[in-house]
């Protein structure tokens, strides 16, 4: 079929949408993503999913939709049965491993459901969490935007109050970072980590947390103005070791070594072996810890748990205002049947409006991708002012790096390692120079 013969079948199919000729009917569309497991039935979110799926099928008729279970493994079985032509039609893809459906042509572009389903429109969505499913600008949409998550710092209102120390507020440095985690990491004594009297041997509050996953660390490299790898994926070399990269990963670790505001790992390991982390941060042994907006669910459910007990804020900033935003977004199989196309984007365009997506509220586990609903959600929320400050720091998200880089999981395996090298005293230049060798012969492969 010809380019120019494909695009006039494309303009009858929009002509004969718009005056309702075309619907999709007679199809079962098999959807993962939309079932609780057994010990959620009958809660509000499952509900919500019945409500959801109902009022769908009952607006489309002759379109059944099959509810799946999201199986355990599901991203390893879900390149199984793509292989196999036997995934399903829908599924919430975690944008931190997307690339490599994207890179084997697994899943479709979405500018074919805009141009079949024309009350999709691109603008309910924060651009900077669409251009996650985007390699280029105007290139094409691989999966439509349902969630997300920038990586702010929480702070507990307990320990700032004992310590004396008024809360932090967007847009501080990372040397207001560094003076404010000292201020909060006291000793037995009530001495301070600026105090010439502290003891780093007794410590009984810590200022903030340090550990080696990168996903929790990624950001630090990009405020001083570093990268990890090439932008075209190449190497690392000139990226990972490069002086801004090698200065924050420094920085980072000197929070342990020499600035005493984190425990180190084994400290930590057995301190959260008697108390989990949660606990003891909602009784102030910890300050402050790097988290997405998750934990919202952990810490509120948590038995110490009481209103204001903590608060949320941006990222520090050095060279740069940045942090990451991990999402998910609705994809359709590329192979898809014609017959199902219609109706599989008519599902998405429902599942991403805002009267789907308001039930975001319900969890809390993420915040809507979809602009007027994460808005709705500020002044609804138990905590607006938190709500607030993590829509806040979304003009400075970036992708996360498993939506660009296929093999980035295994790359993001090696600067774990060499994370937790480092943090247990390792020489920071001589194991980056292990990570960029790792990292450069997994590239080449």
């Amino acid at each position: 079929m010809s380019a120019r013969l494909r695009l006039l079948l494309l303009i009858i199919a929009i002509v004969a949408i718009s005056f309702g000729v075309v619907r999709a009917q007679d199809v079962e569309l098999n959807v993962v993503g939309f079932v609780v497991p057994l010990e959620e039935q009958g809660t509000p979110l499952d509900e919500a999913y019945q409500a959801f799926i109902g009022g769908f099928e009952e607006a489309h008729p002759g379109v059944s939709v099959n509810a799946l279970e999201t199986p355990p493994e599901f991203d390893t079985q879900l390149l199984v049965d793509l292989a196999a032509g036997t995934a399903p039609d829908i599924w919430n893809q975690d944008a931190s491993t997307i690339s490599r459906l994207v890179d084997n042509g697994y899943v479709l572009d979405m500018r074919e459901c805009v141009a079949l389903v024309p009350e999709l429109n691109l603008d309910r969505f924060f651009p900077s969490v669409l251009s996650i499913h985007q390699r280029e600008a105007d290139g094409p949409i691989y999966g439509l935007p349902n969630d997300f998550t920038p990586m702010v710092i929480y702070y507990s209102t307990t320990a700032f109050e004992r310590a004396g120390v008024e809360p932090p507020q967007a847009g501080w440095t990372w040397e207001e970072f560094v003076e404010t985690a000292k201020l909060l990491t006291l000793d037995a004594n009530g001495n301070n980590a600026s105090s010439p009297d502290f003891d780093p041997a007794n410590v009984v509050q810590w200022g903030f947390r340090v550990r080696k996953w990168a996903f929790e660390w990624i950001y630090r490299v990009w405020q001083n103005g570093g990268d990890v790898i090439a932008p075209d994926g190449s190497t690392a070399s000139g990226y990972l070791d490069s002086p801004e990269s090698i200065e924050a990963i420094t920085w980072l670790r000197d929070l342990v070594t020499v600035h005493q505001v984190a425990p180190t790992p084994t400290t930590l390991d057995q301190m959260i072996q008697q108390l989990g982390f949660l606990d003891r941060f909602l009784q102030g042994d910890f300050a402050m810890f790097d988290r997405g907006h998750w934990e919202l669910v952990g810490l509120r459910s948590n038995a110490n748990f009481t209103e204001g007990s903590f608060g949320v804020v941006g990222q520090p900033q050095n060279a740069a205002r940045s942090t990451v935003m991990y999402a998910s977004g609705f994809v359709i199989r590329a192979d898809i049947p014609e017959e199902k196309k219609l109706a599989a984007c008519q599902f998405v365009e429902a599942a991403t409006n805002l009267e789907y997506q308001n039930t975001k509220a319900l969890t809390g586990i993420a915040i809507s991708a979809n602009q007027e609903a994460a808005a709705a959600a500020v002044e609804t929320s138990a905590d607006p002012a938190i709500e607030a400050a993590f829509n806040a720091e979304v003009e400075f998200g970036r992708a996360p790096y498993g939506s660009v880089y296929a093999n980035w999981p295994t790359i993001e395996e090696r600067l774990d390692a060499m994370m937790e090298r480092i943090l247990a005293g390792g020489e920071v230049e001589a194991e980056v120079a292990v990570a960029v060798e790792e990292i450069n012969r997994e590239l080449s492969r």
